[in-house]
């Protein structure tokens, strides 16, 4: 059933970008709205959805540009919806994901937002004009030359460990730290690993209790090793104390199947188990250091900034934004454009260019606004 609460619906008409694998030049992003603007008959549509919910998803239909009223139920068998939103997270029905056969891969970066080794740069992305980074949802992309993915589980806990491939063995990767909102979904913890193997993790941790906003009672270390025979290991923060991973009481699963080429950590919720877990990072760890809450940061929430282990898409394999540039505890877009296929199975099946320009779009935080354009074959 297609929505009548469409948050906000507009067509634009931008120039088309030259060249036929588009090459942009320095740009970034904002959290104003674009302005119109009209040139060659170029148009391409615009949602601002109201994605701010913690649990539940926005469907979007790309060819009618409607939002479509569905429950979790419905969606997971309707081929009704083409990407989902919900804060942050962007998903495609496909895969893990939904019943249909999407994919999605990455069409272009502009040029000039992410320095040589990765990086973002604030002064670019905060000087950006969203209306020209429109072009690209224009132009012309070789779908051949493009990588093509579906949704699948990853967890939100990245760039944990680092592999040697001389010696095949892993070890912490302890230039990185995170913070972690416990199964209960109230109490907190910052952490980084101080050491890992495919046997054995060791975890240095403080927490946040629940109803604080404050790191209290000093920092705690845990080690624990994965039994003989199996493949994951749980921890629970608040006792101090490996866990069983078939209970609710947990909170870092580790998981080491070699077998099956996974190395993980999950947070309880998501994927793996049915508690209120969530993380957000990676963060320096000298910057983490400096941390004194989970929750608040230059009297600021980040509170919003916590993800669940989730579908993994295009959207999070390449983001789509930059967080706390210039000290501003916010997200900037960075005008990826994306293409979504949504029917792999079908060679001459429906692709659109897709965009997301905004985070504010409606004044509050999980706001996004899409931009989308289906593409002439």
């Amino acid at each position: 059933m297609k929505s009548s609460g469409l948050i906000s619906f507009k067509r634009l008409m931008l120039p088309l970008a030259t060249g036929s694998a588009l090459l942009l030049s320095g740009c970034g992003g904002d959290d104003n709205d674009s302005s119109n603007d009209t040139a060659d008959n170029e148009e391409f549509s615009s949602l601002k959805i109201n994605a701010a919910s913690y649990t539940d998803w926005q469907y979007v239909n790309l060819s009618s540009g409607e939002l479509v009223t569905l429950t979790t139920e419905q969606a997971a068998t309707s081929t009704d919806w083409h990407i989902a939103l919900r804060r942050t997270e962007v998903k495609i029905n496909g895969g893990v994901s939904g019943n249909g056969n999407g994919k999605g891969a990455l069409a272009a970066t502009p040029d000039g937002l992410y320095d040589a080794e990765g990086n973002a740069v604030a002064s670019v992305f905060t000087n950006a004009d969203a209306d020209i980074q429109a072009q690209a949802l224009s132009a012309e992309y070789n779908l051949a030359d493009l990588t093509f993915k579906a949704d699948r589980y990853v967890p939100a806990i990245q760039d944990w460990y680092i592999y040697n491939p001389t010696t095949h063995q892993i070890s912490a990767n302890n230039a990185n730290g995170w913070l972690l909102r416990h199964a209960d979904g109230t109490t907190y913890s910052k952490f980084v690993l101080d050491a890992v193997s495919y046997s054995e993790i060791t975890v240095r941790y403080e927490t946040q209790a629940t109803d604080t906003t404050q790191f209290a009672g000093g920092e705690k270390t845990l080690t624990a090793a994965v039994a003989d025979g199996s493949t994951e290991l749980c921890l629970d923060f608040d006792a101090q104390a490996a866990a069983d991973c078939g209970g609710a009481d947990w909170d870092l699963r580790y998981e080491i199947n070699l077998a099956a080429r996974a190395i993980n950590l999950w947070s309880n919720g998501g994927v793996y188990g049915d508690g209120n877990g969530a993380a957000f990072g990676a963060i320096a760890a000298t910057e983490l250091a400096g941390y004194t809450s989970a929750t608040m940061v230059d009297s600021t929430s980040i509170a919003a900034h916590y993800s669940a282990d989730s579908a993994s898409s295009i959207f999070s394999d390449s983001s789509w934004y930059a967080y706390n540039l210039s000290g501003s505890h916010k997200l900037w877009p960075n005008f990826r454009t994306y293409i979504v296929d949504a029917d792999s199975n079908t060679e001459n099946s429906d692709k659109f260019a897709v965009q997301i320009s905004n985070y504010y779009s409606l004044g509050g935080s999980g706001s996004p606004e899409i931009r989308f354009k289906k593409i002439t074959q």
